[in-house]
């Protein structure tokens, strides 16, 4: 009897797991109508991409309910983008997509610049980032980046003509990144870039790797992503955060004022989403506290990570961490450091109940 029940419940939780999944397919052509094949159809900044078949077609299929950016990307054709919701059941939904006109500043300007190499080391420096993941990040494709000054010699402008390949080593992960924009003012310092990206999971999936998930909890915990979803869950705290208000004294020195609860900060908040905004910057405090990920747990000593936020406007964030308007609200500090090497999928989903210290 025990067997038929634990078959009946087996069958159940399949069931439940099969009517969760939804199921995006279609055909993605040119303005005439003829089959793109080899065509990228991904789930910007997650792990969930496949490629068109010689016909043209592809079938995507999302596992984690939510709304999500679906992108549409070929070599030689502009990107295409549009939001769609697991809401909606399965759907079809067809891409027509037109060709891509290149200028001749894209084919010309990476062989006229006698600066390339030392423009491409600040991108690196500042794309990839600083941290002890960054030596384990390779861009496959550099060719394939345009980067260069401005005239005035203060500001660094790139961009991808094709997506850029990024395989990270340590966290196990290739990232296929359009990069749409790149900015970095030697001055100010002020790092700004955006674009379509996906993830593809080259980990050993037949051998439980625990170096990989320790680098990967490592990088997230403590990351902008853990925070936002802590603020949405109403757990900042716990996840051992800390906010403070940030304003003037009469010197025009900045102080804390007091403690920040995440009702503060939320205008809005439902099943899926909410609303973000404070006029003054904020002051967060991480308290690493997770010696289990380290070899040598015994001699573990936390570290506490200081960074600051300020909003130019309302930003809209998802449950699982996303948000789409990058530009209305900054980073800086400790938080600001962690960028391509340290970058998880949205999907990512930590799993804290593994122990790793016995490496």
């Amino acid at each position: 009897m025990k067997t038929i029940a634990w078959l009946i419940f087996f069958l159940f939780l399949l069931h439940l797991g099969v009517q969760a999944q939804t199921i995006i397919s279609g055909f993605v052509t040119d303005s005439l109508n003829v089959p793109i094949p080899n065509t990228c159809v991904y789930l910007s900044k997650t792990t969930a991409g496949v490629l068109a078949n010689p016909k043209g077609f592809y079938s995507l299929s999302i596992h984690q309910a939510g709304r999500y950016e679906l992108i549409t990307s070929c070599v030689g054709y502009k990107s295409h983008s549009q939001i769609i919701t697991t809401e909606s059941g399965n759907q079809k939904i067809n891409f027509k997509l037109s060709k891509r006109t290149f200028l001749i500043s894209e084919i010309t300007v990476k062989g006229k610049d006698k600066n390339r190499r030392e423009n491409y080391d600040q991108f690196e420096k500042c794309f990839i980032g600083i941290t002890d993941n960054s030596p384990y990040c390779t861009i496959e494709n550099p060719k394939d980046l345009v980067v260069y000054r401005k005239s005035n010699g203060v500001e660094l402008i790139a961009y991808s003509v094709n997506p850029l390949i990024i395989t990270n080593s340590a966290l196990e992960y290739k990232i296929i990144y359009d990069l749409k924009n790149f900015s970095y003012n030697f001055n100010t310092k002020h790092l700004r870039f955006s674009g379509n990206y996906y993830f593809q999971d080259i980990s050993n999936q037949k051998r439980k790797n625990s170096m990989t998930n320790r680098n990967r909890l490592i990088a997230y915990y403590g990351s902008r992503m853990h925070f936002l979803r802590a603020l949405f869950a109403d757990s900042v705290r716990e996840g051992n955060f800390e906010m403070c208000n940030i304003e003037l004294d009469s010197c025009g020195r900045e102080i804390l004022t007091h403690s920040i609860h995440e009702k503060e900060l939320r205008f809005a908040l439902n099943t899926d989403s909410m609303t973000l905004y404070h006029f003054y910057p904020i002051f967060i405090s991480y308290a690493d506290n997770h010696p289990e990920l380290f070899k040598h747990p015994n001699i573990y000593r936390p570290n506490t990570y200081t960074s600051r936020i300020a909003f130019t406007d309302t930003i809209h964030v998802y449950k699982n961490g996303y948000y789409p308007d990058c530009y209305s609200i900054s980073w800086s500090g400790d938080i600001s450091f962690y960028r391509i090497a340290d970058l998880l999928p949205y999907d990512f989903v930590p799993k804290p109940t593994i122990k790793l210290n016995k490496e």
